[in-house]
Order: C-alpha cells, then structure tokens, then sequence
C-alpha cells in the first residue's frame, strides 16, 4: 500500500516535468540554454514542434539526404547558444520559429500563397458591421442602387456576368453620411462628392461582387454578397427590395436608411441635387479599373470582336451551316425519321434562325454577357477543345461530337 502510494507521488512529478520537458529530459539537462527551455512553457512546446518536424522530414528522406539533415539540424542546435543569449526567450522563441518554418516548407512542400491585392479583398470582414468606427450621432444614411448599372465590356468577379458600374455623386456637406449600396449584377461603385461632403462608412451588397473606387484608402468599406458568403447576408436596393433595407441598415448601423435612391441608367445624386457649378471630387487611392479582371476576355459583343482580332473565331458563313447539315445527315440512318416529299428526310437538321455566328478556330472562353439581343451562334470546329465560359442565350454546334448545345438545339 505504502508501495502504491509512492508510485503515485513519482508519476505526478514526472508528469510536471513532462508539462515542461520539450523534446529532451529536463531531469537530464545541465545546459544553460536548454534550462531556459525547459523554464519556459512556449519554448519548451516549440522545440517539441520543432522535434516533431524534424523526425518527419528524416523519416521522409533517404539514407545519404537523412544523413544530410542529421549533420544540418547539429548545426542548428550548436548555433542556438551563440544567436540568443539564455535570458532572451523572444531571441530563442524567434530561432525556434524560423526552424520549425523551415522543415514545414520542406516536408509539407509549402510554397508561397496569394490571396490577391487589396483590390479582390476590399471590404471583406468577419462582422456585420463597423466596430471600430465610433459613428456620430448626426450622421445620414442614404442608400442608392439598382438591379444593375451601366453595362461593362469586363469582368469584375467568377460569376460569368458582366459587370455594370453605377457612377454616384454625393451632396450632404450638413452632416457626415454613411453609405448603403446595393445592386443584384456585379457592380463597381464609382464614388464623387461635393465640397465639404464626408463619407465616413460603405456597405456595399448584392448577389454577386460589388466593389467600391473613388474613396480614400481608410474609408472604412463593408462588402456583404451572396458570392462571398459575407457576415450580413445580402440584398439589393430596388422597389421590390425595400422591406430589406431597414433591418440590414440597423444591423450594421443601428439605425435605419434616411433616404433611398433609385439609380437610372447607372447614375444617381444622392442627397440634394447638384448644380453644374459645383466642384466635384474623387480619390485617386481605387479607381474602377483597379477592380477588373484582366484574365477575363471582354463582355459581350466587344469580347466576340476582340476574338476575332485574334484569330480565336471568324464570321460563320452558309458554308459552315450546310457543312454542319450534311455531317449530320450523313450520320443519321436513312429510316431514322420518316420520308419527306420531294427531298432527303435527314436535311430537317438544317439550323435555322442563325445570327452572329461564329467558328472557333482556337481554344476560347466564350463572353459573359451573350443574352437576348447579344446572343450568337458558335461551330466549334473539328479538334479544338470545348470553350471555357458560360453560353448564356447562345448556340454551340460542337462539330467534334456532332451534338449542339444552348437554347437554339432542336429549334428550326
């Protein structure tokens, strides 16, 4: 019993030093360096990691490249005492991070990651709101949007769409304001203002990106989307919308809209109107065309000419139309639909009602934008890879496969 009671006490006291022990004995130590270790709790668990690391990456290695680490990590270990002194734990802690870094990038295959500029990261926060903007207690808030703006011939995000832009002056030089934007289509808010005016916050939101240029780089921004799962949910400002607006300002404000704007055209004065005497001002700090996508071919009608510019496409004539007919009639059996009077039964494949058609000669990302009147006809021709992009209200008769794709398939 006496026995038991002992063997308790000595493994509480091993499992002190274990707390504490890094990836040596510290009951073995006489080393000044790996006492101050063993002394410090995030030292001692840093050299663990490091230990950890270090017997990873060996054991990942050959022989002669093992043997090779083996002489490299004494190295290290040597060099410890000479860079730090034994009372600087943030020189030692500092060694100890650089050298577990180094392993990580070696056994994990790390290479270095770029989440983008600040311009695909604007506005991005954890929070709905501003926490650390302390608002003042007579400030506006005016909302303004639309479903879209003014179509773009780019790209601002990966939804496929075109982007609009909504070109907003601001005239409220009697009090600070706050801004709540909000458009369904990937939007750039471009931002002026009248003398006097302060814009003091930005929420900008919608289904897809929205972004905000013409304000000063520390303008506090909020960008809430559905395409970027953002803290407050989304909405846009329109008619239909505005049950909305109320409760997602007071959410992030505290309080609701003082006033909302319908933006025409992708214009809107907000505030009291404008006079053309009025000087209006803008930073320099983003502009629009910091925010475009420059891997994306353009939009719409300016990216199928840009293509052909290239040489990516050219002008589809009746020649591609019959060439596409015959294929297809050569292919189908002769009793696969029944007789028709006074021709070939297999001609009923001809495509009709063919507009702004194009071949593709080399691999291409088709437009956003090609809907309603944009719409156009693609062949794909023989040996080039399917398009990248999204075909919208457009056509696609994939001479590879012989099978067509998009709205127009089957009509005549």
């Amino acid at each position: 019993m006496v026995f038991k009671q002992f063997a308790v006490a000595v493994c509480w006291s091993c499992l002190a030093n274990i707390a504490l022990s890094a990836s040596f004995d510290c009951n073995q130590t006489s080393a000044a360096l790996e006492e101050a270790i063993c002394a410090d709790a995030q030292l001692s668990k840093s050299d663990e990691e490091m230990a950890d690391y270090y017997a990873k990456l060996r054991d990942s290695l050959s022989a002669e490249r093992s043997q090779d680490l083996l002489l490299e990590q004494r190295t290290w270990l040597k060099s410890r005492s000479r860079k730090c002194p034994t009372n600087s734990a943030a020189c030692i802690r500092k060694l100890y991070d650089d050298r577990i870094l180094a392993l990580r990038v070696r056994y994990e295959n790390l290479i270095p990651f770029s989440f983008g500029d600040a311009a695909e990261v604007q506005g991005l926060r954890g929070t709905c709101g501003f926490p650390e903007l302390t608002l003042p207690r007579d400030f506006l808030i005016y909302a303004a949007g639309a479903y879209s703006g003014r179509k773009l011939d780019v790209q601002v995000d990966q939804s496929g769409h075109q982007a609009t832009q909504f070109d907003i002056v601001v005239n409220a030089p009697a009090k600070p304001v706050a801004l709540f934007l909000g458009a369904y289509e990937p939007s750039i808010w471009n931002i002026g203002w009248t003398k006097g005016t302060k814009i003091i916050a930005v929420v900008a939101t919608g289904y897809h990106r929205q972004v905000v240029a013409g304000l000063p780089k520390d303008t506090p921004i909020l960008i809430s989307t559905y395409d970027n799962r953002g803290p407050c949910g989304y909405t846009y400002v329109a008619e239909n919308t505005l049950t909305n607006i109320n409760p997602f300002s007071t959410r992030i404000f505290g309080k609701p809209v003082d006033l909302v704007h319908f933006a025409g055209a992708g214009k809107v004065v907000i505030g009291s109107p404008v006079s053309p005497s009025d000087q209006l001002y803008t930073s320099a700090d983003s502009k629009p065309g910091d925010f475009v996508d420059t891997t994306k071919p353009l939009a719409g009608p300016a990216g199928l000419q840009e293509a052909v510019v290239k040489g990516i496409l050219r002008p589809a004539t009746s020649t591609d139309l019959e060439s596409w007919a015959n294929r297809k009639a050569n292919a189908a059996p002769k009793d696969a639909l029944p007789p028709v009077a006074g021709g070939d039964n297999r001609k009923v494949y001809l495509p009709k009602n063919v507009s702004n058609g194009y071949v593709i000669l080399k691999p291409f990302e088709i437009p956003s934008g090609l809907y309603g009147a944009h719409m156009a006809t693609f062949f794909l021709a023989e040996g080039i890879p399917y398009p990248k992009g999204n075909l919208g209200h457009s056509t696609l008769y994939d001479f590879n496969t012989m099978e067509c794709h998009g709205t127009m398939c089957g009509i005549r």
